[in-house]
Order: structure tokens, then C-alpha cells, then sequence
């Protein structure tokens, strides 16, 4: 590695490590860096200029690679990068268990499986039933204004 690429910043590093290793889109690494995709292509472009190179792939190549493969920048077999300060990159979303089906910094797209968006249904539609027999049981209790709702849900159901 040349002094230019000693000279990137652990973000461009990151990026362009995204890009060596899984040929990742500026979205795809916007999304496992947990920054804007502007961003990403704001780091790429200053790596690219510094390293001049000719694109990411190339700049990937010139970092992380001995000799470059043909036609995708690099081989990830071959990813080498100083000793003394290796790149930094955020955990794989694929590594997290937690499975909630609202968007978060960390997961940003739905990476749901069919079992777990069906899993969800069922628990939203035993709840939504819970949560209306409750009201139906304390209907009686309830101001004259929600009983005309009740009973009319009541109709509907039966």
C-alpha cells in the first residue's frame, strides 16, 4: 500500500472495503454503515481522487489487493490492509437476531423471512382480537358515546 492510501480516513477505508469485498452499491453500503448514501458517495469520490484512481473498483483494488482480478477490482481472498490500523466496518445486519418489524438506524429495509412476517401477523391479529374482546367486556362501563360502536362491531361479527 502507497502513502495515498495511508491517507484515507477510516470511513473511505470502510466504504471502499464494502465495495472490494461484496462489490456493494452506495445504498447497500449506506445501509450497513448506518449513513447516507450521498455520504457514501462523497467518501468514495475524495478515496478515488487521492488514490487517483480511475473508479471505486479500482480504488478497492489499489487498497486492498496485491494484484488486481479481472473486471471486479480485486480478489476478497487477497484483502490485506496495515497492520496497524485495519478497517473498520459495521456489523452485518444479517449477524443481528432481533427481529422487530419497524425500520431502526441499524436495519433500515425489511429483512424479514416469510416464517417471521407471518409470525407477525399472528401476533398482531391475537392481540387486535384481545384488545377488542376487552373492550366488548367493559362495554357496559363505558361512556354512551362508544356503545353505538360496540354494538355495531358486535353485529358485525355475528
Amino acid at each position: 500500500m502507497d502513502a495515498a492510501a495511508a491517507k484515507l480516513s477510516p470511513r473511505q477505508r470502510a466504504c471502499l472495503q464494502l465495495v472490494w469485498e461484496r462489490q456493494a452499491t452506495s445504498k447497500e453500503i449506506a445501509a450497513e454503515l448506518g449513513i447516507g448514501k450521498t455520504t457514501v458517495d462523497g467518501y468514495i469520490a475524495e478515496a478515488v481522487e487521492l488514490l487517483g484512481a480511475r473508479d471505486r473498483r479500482s480504488a478497492a483494488a489499489m487498497v486492498f489487493s496485491e494484484t488486481p482480478r479481472a473486471g471486479s477490482g480485486g480478489d476478497p481472498a487477497r484483502v490485506s490492509g496495515p497492520a496497524s490500523n485495519p478497517p473498520t466496518v459495521a456489523a452485518s445486519t444479517e449477524a443481528r437476531s432481533a427481529a422487530r418489524p419497524w425500520r431502526t438506524r441499524d436495519r433500515p429495509f425489511n429483512t424479514f423471512t416469510l416464517a417471521q412476517t407471518l409470525g407477525w401477523i399472528a401476533i398482531i391479529a391475537v392481540g387486535s382480537i384481545a384488545a377488542l374482546a376487552l373492550a366488548m367486556a367493559v362495554g357496559n362501563g363505558l361512556p354512551s358515546v362508544a356503545l353505538p360502536v360496540l354494538h355495531a362491531f358486535d353485529r358485525l361479527t355475528h
